[in-house]
């Protein structure tokens, strides 16, 4: 009865509120290019030359690494702007253009950034009064062209990127309105500058146009990734014939694939890969956008590279449109992937460690009804022995909407839920939305709305609209007095009825507002500073969970690692929060766009990332569940979560055969925990992501450049998901010429370089590990992740042609921040070479103890039988057994014995 009240409540909303239909996305809620007027200008602008200079008298050197300039607008405005150029640590370049006596001030994003960037020195040279040439980093340089503007940016003498070589820097100045400036669209120069409406929504613009335009152009590739988020291909599709990708941050209720539409999140970031370099470049804009790209074969000249033999060089050409803010643009010169990964972060930030039990199975749904619901949930993972480490709560267990607050029907003693929940040491995550309902009875609307904490309208009002509650209103988090309020809320003091056994989810965070323009905040609304929300829009998500993230850092005095997920960000969210692809659909196509979807984020900065399991909208027949559960445990963020009007899809309600494929999937991802935790680790040092695309492993191998239906974990596994509805063979790619690869279920090995048809049943998972690598993994069977971190560790060695191989192990105490502060943590190095394993630490600095062992040792490609295996760890010797298996030329050494915190040496004879 509850379910169907709790349907009946849903469709009355879509009703009343007229949200779209969760059969499938309705376009006409959501702008085209054409209808947004900034994108209409900026798109139909095409001089013959650009009109914009470099006035050479004024080029200085502020400091070291810092040159400045002013760059005019040679037409009948006549505007002057400010050129600065900083050279970067780590081979990066920062551009930054902004009007030099704007009459209003223009936005620029601050929150992005980990810190002030570092400087490094520049060389520069005057090659013929035109041209100015600096050199800075690792065989990093650029050219600026003074007439007209135009930026050209080589690495290793290879040219890579040009900015204005297309003529379409375009910097709309802000201006006076005047009687000749009309609100109509007869004319199209003025055509949406100063008022535009859509649908029924009238989006005032107090301070006329605002926008920028320019082509950033990668020349030697043909490939582009990134600028999520989109339900689209991985290496981005030309928009000559449709729309521009849309950077938005918009709610879609049940999103289109193979569509440029903007989504949940939009990080302006866009990477390009070829055989010979990596580069990338990151507009730090918050503001909506619109990019263009096309692939095209053009003929270069430089001052260094003129043209010769007529030969054309691939360049992907790009357009990117802003409505407002300024130029603020970070080029990336690599050369190689992971210095392209370490050049984002060294300027965005890392993703830091998450908890161990964070990056195990989560089980959600919207929404499970009541305490007895979660208790019959945990037993029926009990029952089935399928591990388990996460429960979540989704709006339904709160008084009527009200975030921070429990349905006492439902819920009448949270804590006592949380502490049973903890038996297992497993965890329990509640959902706290921005909008707050407008009820003078509830603690927190009442406080905000007496301390003048709501985002306004143009006019100086509290701004209302509607949201899951009814009558809703936002905070604003601009405000740093608002946000660190807002961060309070979550010390157990405030939010009754918490423990520190339980974490947050931060969705609806676009801001998801029912009855606003493209359901989300109007343009014109004024946030703290005075900035209107077009300035600033994708950066609200963003500072929500950002203020969530410090509640619980706060909560605990800074002891205990949150763990936050979030369906709104933008550049730089990756710090304090995981990110999941929001509200995709029970189909086979869905689970397919998961693997571009999420490559996509992985290449710009988001390691902790994931899908729904199942997908969110409608109901999976077994197969498609199956797969789904299949493919995610080779995920980063594994979750299975299902909207309110589905049926119940917990893992065993499918069928003996099914709940075993299910569980055996699970099981499987809680064997490579201690390889993901590494991974992570690695993340939050070097910035490289745990989930890759196979081009960042095999930057040279032209094949896998446009691959989107497999991924890599680190540098050592291969996952070909299964995708498809009864097939019983699938086409795997193994990149990498020399390379051998190992099946894990069979041993079998794989040449690189080449493509095999592999047979597939529903017990299939295709996953491979790289010949060369070591990946630790626990093979005992536990209920959470958290109760096995003293449990042995299995080292599974899959030899290269060199009989060689090498990999790490990352361990701590799985939640605390003692791994920073103490040094309470174990890294360690296996290598095996001539025989010999050795394994040494990392960081001779640590400290942690732990009863873990290494159980077992299996070697994949070893050519004989050994006669003998000793190991030696310190003054102790030992003679494990071992066994071998011919056919497979598998090596199993059994029990060996040291300790993972001791240094040893095993030796083949």
């Amino acid at each position: 009865m509850k379910n169907i009240l709790h349907l009946v409540h849903y469709i009355v909303v879509l009703f009343v509120l007229n949200i779209p239909s969760i059969e499938n996305v309705d376009r006409s809620n959501f702008k085209t290019c054409e209808q947004s007027g900034f994108c209409r200008r900026q798109r139909k602008y095409k001089p013959d030359r650009s009109s914009y200079e470099i006035d050479l008298n004024t080029i200085k050197i502020v400091k070291s690494g810092h040159l400045r300039c002013l760059l005019l607008d040679n037409t009948k405005s006549h505007v002057k702007f400010k050129l600065d150029i900083f050279t970067l640590e780590h081979n990066s370049l920062r551009v930054k253009i902004n009007e030099r006596n704007p009459i209003r001030r223009r936005y620029e994003v601050k929150h992005s950034l980990v810190g002030e960037p570092k400087l490094v020195d520049m060389n520069i040279t005057n090659l013929d009064g035109n041209q100015i040439q600096g050199s800075f980093g690792k065989a990093a340089r650029f050219l600026l062209h003074v007439k007209p503007f135009r930026l050209d940016l080589f690495t290793n003498d290879m040219f890579v990127m040009s900015v204005n070589s297309k003529h379409l820097f375009n910097f709309e100045h802000y201006r006076k309105k005047t009687q000749s400036n009309k609100t109509t669209t007869d004319n199209d120069s003025e055509d949406g500058m100063w008022e535009e409406t859509f649908k029924t929504h009238k989006d005032s613009k107090p301070y006329g146009p605002s926008s920028i335009g320019v082509d950033v152009n990668f020349i030697n590739f043909e490939n582009v990734y990134g600028i999520p988020e989109h339900a689209d291909a991985f290496s981005l599709r030309s928009t000559h014939d449709g729309d521009p990708y849309r950077l938005y941050n918009v709610d879609i209720f049940e999103y289109d694939l193979q569509n440029p539409m903007a989504l949940y999140g939009s990080v302006p970031y866009m990477l390009a890969h070829g055989e010979h370099a990596t580069v990338g470049f990151f507009w730090m804009n918050a503001a909506e956008g619109w990019i263009d790209v096309n692939h095209n074969k053009n003929l270069f000249s430089t001052a260094t590279k003129p043209i010769t033999d007529n030969i054309e060089i691939p360049e992907v050409t790009t357009h990117w449109m802003f409505e407002s803010g300024i130029f603020d643009g970070f080029f990336f010169m690599g050369p190689t992937p992971r210095d392209i990964f370490k050049q984002y972060t060294t300027i965005t930030g890392a993703a830091p460690l998450p908890p161990l039990w964070a990056i195990a199975y989560h089980q959600c749904r919207w929404n499970y009804i009541d305490e007895d619901d979660v208790r019959g949930v945990l037993n029926g993972f009990e029952q089935h022995q399928i591990p388990l480490d996460v429960i979540w709560l989704d709006i339904e267990h709160t008084n009527g909407k009200r975030y921070f607050t429990w349905d006492l029907k439902k819920f009448p003693n949270p804590e006592k839920l949380q502490n049973d929940i903890a038996f297992y040491r497993r965890k329990l995550v509640t959902i706290s939305d921005p909008h707050i309902k407008k009820d003078d009875a509830y603690h927190i609307y009442s406080e905000a709305k007496a301390r003048g904490y709501f985002v306004k309208t143009k006019d100086g009002q509290d701004y209302e609209g509607s949201c899951w509650p009814g009558s809703s209103m936002w905070l604003d988090f601009f405000n740093p007095d608002i946000s660190q309020w807002y961060s309070q809320r979550y010390l157990l003091e405030n939010y009754k009825g918490s423990t520190e056994n339980l974490f947050l989810w931060n969705d609806m965070n676009e801001p998801s507002v029912f009855n606003g323009p493209e359901i989300t905040f109007p343009k014109d609304l004024v946030h703290h500073g005075g900035w209107e929300d077009r300035e600033v829009h994708n950066l609200y998500g963003m500072l929500q969970h950002m203020s969530t993230f410090q509640g619980l850092v706060n909560r605990s005095h800074g002891h205990i690692r949150p763990f936050l997920l979030t369906r709104s960000f933008f550049a730089g969210s990756q710090r304090t929060a995981a990110v999941w692809t929001g509200d995709n659909s029970a189909q086979w196509s869905h689970l397919k766009v998961t693997v571009p979807m999420l490559l996509s984020l992985s290449v710009t900065g988001f390691g902790f990332i994931g899908a729904d399991v199942g997908g969110f909208f409608s109901n999976p027949d077994p197969k498609l569940l199956v797969r789904w559960y299949q493919a995610a445990a080779y995920q980063p963020f594994y979750r299975e979560h299902a909207h309110i009007d589905t049926t119940r899809r917990e893992p065993w309600l499918f069928g003996n055969d099914n709940t075993r494929l299910i569980r055996q999937s699970i099981e499987a991802r809680y064997t490579y925990l201690p390889y993901w935790y590494t991974l992570f680790y690695k993340q939050e040092r070097q910035g490289v992501p745990p989930m890759l695309p196979l081009w960042a492993n095999f930057p040279k191998d032209k094949n896998t450049f446009k691959t989107e239906d497999s991924f890599m974990i680190g540098n050592g596994l291969l996952v070909y998901p299964v995708a498809d509805a009864d097939i019983n063979q699938i086409s795997v790619y193994f990149p990498g010429e020399n390379t051998i690869w190992y099946d894990l279920r069979t041993f079998n090995p794989y040449k690189g370089s080449e493509t095999v048809l592999i047979n597939v049943n529903m017990e299939s998972i295709p996953a491979y590990q790289l010949g060369g690598v070591i990946i630790p993994r626990r093979l005992r069977k536990r209920r959470s992740s958290m109760i096995a971190l003293n449990d042995p560790i299995t080292l599974i060695v899959t030899l290269d042609r060199y009989l060689e191989a090498k990999g790490e192990l990352y361990m701590d105490d799985g939640y605390t921040y003692d791994y920073r502060r103490k040094r309470q943590l174990v890294h360690r190095r296996f290598i095996f070479k001539n025989n010999e394993l050795r394994s040494k630490s990392l960081d001779t600095s640590s400290k942690f103890v732990t009863e873990a062992w290494i159980e077992r040792i299996i070697v994949l490609g070893y050519p004989k039988n050994p006669n003998k295996v000793i190991i030696n760890s310190g003054d102790k010797h030992a003679t494990p057994l071992h066994s071998y298996q011919a056919a497979t030329h598998t090596l199993v050494i059994r029990r060996p014995g040291p300790l993972v915190t001791s240094d040893w040496t095993l030796t083949i004879s």
